[in-house]
């Protein structure tokens, strides 16, 4: 049911700020005419002085001239009231938009989303106060959406034996989380906390899609877990070599930006470019790190890699940490900052 209390509020806000507008306008109207008009009478007075002699116009002309209107005073008002007017301008549509949004059964998201970014740079007092409740109607809005969409989706989901969890805006599809943005109708979806599909429109046949996508991307590839062990490996010595690491420990973004590289053939060895550059996303990296070193606890000439949890500072930073996805929810898991390869 809308919210008529604040839709009125916002009716009478629009008005007030309408009128104002008005006044604005009539006000910037009017000293363009007085700037016009001014011309006017000196032309007329510099005619006039020429072809008579009955009236003497010359104190007339110089009192004109030393009011300085235009110089002193349109000029410095004009700029002012400009900006006033286009804020006023921006500030009434907004409200309109908002108050036509609110009156939809449901509320139209995309209208109300766009019209509270609209007032949400607004220095008003009377607008501020009211921004709380108008979010409060958005999320309302889109927690509606959330559960039809999720209920068409659990339906379809359910068809190919998957389950889903979770709610608006955020629902859990497996491994996977989709995020969903019902005012700019997109949404995206993360292994664990890293993207991998980074923009879909909301319907039910593109999430399907979208999760089919990821699935074969991350999890059904075909890997070697003792090569990728041994690489990583590799890659680990490489990354405590070139950072000049002190003790056993190597951040685990290092290693995986030295795995990255070791993964590259010779075509982007002799020729480095976008098309010759093999791709192994983080998320990728992610699910090999899990399945082999941690699941199946693989090693390299009997050393077995020994995850180290990050610190809260690391876990703020992508460039220190990795999310490592350790149960059947992307929610399952925990930060890691530093590995390091032990004898079992």
């Amino acid at each position: 049911m809308a919210n008529e209390t604040l839709i009125t509020q916002l009716d009478e806000l629009r008005e007030a700020y309408s009128q104002q507008q008005k006044a604005a306008a009539a006000l910037q109207t009017t000293l363009k005419t007085m700037t016009a008009a001014q011309s006017k009478t000196q032309k007329a007075l510099t005619d006039y002085g020429a072809r008579n002699t009955g009236v003497d116009v010359y104190p007339a002309q110089e009192m004109l001239a030393s009011l300085r209107l235009k110089e002193e005073m349109i000029d410095p008002l004009l700029p002012d009231l400009r900006r006033e007017l286009k804020a006023l301008a921006s500030l009434t549509g907004a409200l309109k938009e908002a108050a036509a949004a609110l009156r939809s059964e449901p509320a139209d998201v995309v209208r109300l989303d766009k019209a509270i970014a609209a007032l949400q740079g607004a220095q008003q007092d009377d607008i501020a106060a009211l921004l709380p409740e108008m979010t409060g109607e958005l999320e309302l809005a889109q927690m509606q959406l959330g559960s039809e969409f999720a209920q068409k989706l659990r339906d379809a989901l359910a068809d190919h034996g998957i389950s889903i969890g979770g709610r608006a805006p955020h629902f859990e599809i497996g491994r996977f989380e989709m995020e969903v943005n019902f005012a700019r109708r997109f949404f995206t979806l993360r292994y664990g906390k890293d993207m991998v599909i980074p923009r879909a429109p909301i319907t039910v046949e593109a999430a399907l899609k979208a999760y089919d996508s990821a699935s074969t991307t991350v999890m059904g590839r075909q890997q070697n877990g003792q090569a990728w062990i041994n690489q990583l490996y590799e890659a680990y010595e490489m990354a405590w070599r070139k950072r000049g690491v002190s003790g056993t420990r190597v951040n685990i973004v290092d290693c995986y930006v030295e795995m990255v590289l070791l993964r590259q053939g010779r075509a982007f060895s002799s020729e480095p470019s976008k098309r010759t550059f093999s791709d192994y996303s983080r998320a990728q990296f992610i699910y090999d790190f899990y399945e082999f070193a941690h699941h199946h606890r693989l090693t390299h000439n009997g050393s077995f890699v020994r995850a180290h949890s990050a610190t809260k500072s690391q876990a703020d930073s992508v460039a220190r940490s990795m999310w490592i996805v350790e149960g059947d929810s992307p929610y399952d898991g925990r930060y890691i900052a530093d590995i390091e390869f032990e004898k079992g």
